[in-house]
């Protein structure tokens, strides 16, 4: 947890809140910094990322409109709930709280509610913790709904949809390049060994996947055995050669179950979107590859050649 003190009074910084401030978050384990000024203060709140933003900012201050800029600084960022803790040292007048809570302010206490700052502290800690962990639930089902439940580090069939869509239609003029990879004769590892020996092929041959691609492609689990790869600003031949390299990979060593070894391979059908096409006719030009890949020996890599299903034989996936 982080705090930040925010000295706005003309005078010295006043120890003792700070002390109290430690005292009270020391077994949330809390990073406190001080700073002292108005400016300084927007200064230090505009160098931080979203991440880096404290969790609780406490104003020490005298002149109300300073506490207005800071709720205004803090509240215009779009991240979790920052709490603001102000703290009048001197009288006035009567709105002073009204003004503060509806530009953002969660507490506010004047000289004669300082003593009950040890207890607001408390609540506040309450709070915050409540809100990281409500925001690591959020993180957690954020990963869980976009990623397959088998391959947890591959997306799932809607997210990697969303990813080639986004791609799409943000590539300014870059080529958008696709490849369907679909396991060779996966249904007979399910015949002769079982679907946990398949789900562990499946679980070697998508890390495998992942590993041969590079760190801002996707990799999604399309259905079944088959799994889609969206490439951004990658031209058709460097496409090819990264298709070669995840075949190779694929193959390279076989899967160690207790029961057997079963070598694996992978048939890739790679296609390259070009200007004005959509999302769904680059996958299916991807299918249509790897349809030709599979018609013509499996474990290989082919790219649509402008046929359609009418020309190519096409029937559909779940060839084998």
């Amino acid at each position: 947890m982080k705090v930040l003190i925010a000295e706005l009074v003309n005078q010295w910084s006043d120890s003792s809140i700070g002390l109290l401030v430690n005292e009270q978050f020391a077994l949330a384990e809390a990073d406190v910094d001080s700073v002292t000024g108005v400016r300084q203060t927007i200064n230090w709140l505009s160098t931080r990322t979203d991440i880096d933003l404290p969790t609780v900012v406490i104003v020490n201050f005298t002149d109300v409109n300073d506490g207005l800029v800071i709720c205004q600084s803090v509240r215009q960022r779009l991240v979790p709930h920052v709490f603001l803790l102000f703290l009048c040292r001197t009288t006035i007048g009567s709105n002073w709280k009204s003004q503060l809570l509806i530009a953002g302010a969660d507490v506010c206490l004047n000289l004669d509610e300082l003593g009950q700052l040890a207890a607001h502290l408390e609540a506040l800690k309450r709070i915050a913790d409540s809100q990281s962990r409500l925001l690591a639930d959020r993180k957690l089902l954020q990963f869980q709904s976009a990623h397959d439940p088998l391959l947890g580090n591959l997306l799932n069939y809607s997210a990697i949809l969303a990813r080639l869509e986004l791609q799409v239609k943000s590539a300014d003029q870059k080529p958008v390049s696709l490849m369907m990879a679909d396991i060779d004769n996966f249904s007979q590892v399910n015949n002769l060994y079982g679907h946990l020996a398949g789900n562990t092929v499946l679980k070697q041959v998508a890390e495998r996947i992942r590993s041969s691609v590079r760190s801002n492609d996707a990799v999604g689990r399309f259905g079944g055995e088959e799994f889609l790869v969206v490439l951004s600003n990658c031209p058709a031949k460097e496409t090819t050669k990264l298709a070669e390299r995840i075949r190779c990979n694929v193959s390279r060593e076989p899967v160690d179950l207790d029961s057997a070894v079963i070598s694996v391979n992978v048939s890739i059908g790679v296609t390259t979107i070009l200007e004005k096409m959509s999302a769904e006719n680059g996958i299916k030009q991807a299918d249509l590859a790897l349809y030709q890949a599979k018609r013509f020996g499996k474990n290989q890599v082919r790219v649509y050649d402008g046929k359609e299903s009418s020309n190519s034989g096409y029937t559909g996936r779940n060839e084998g």
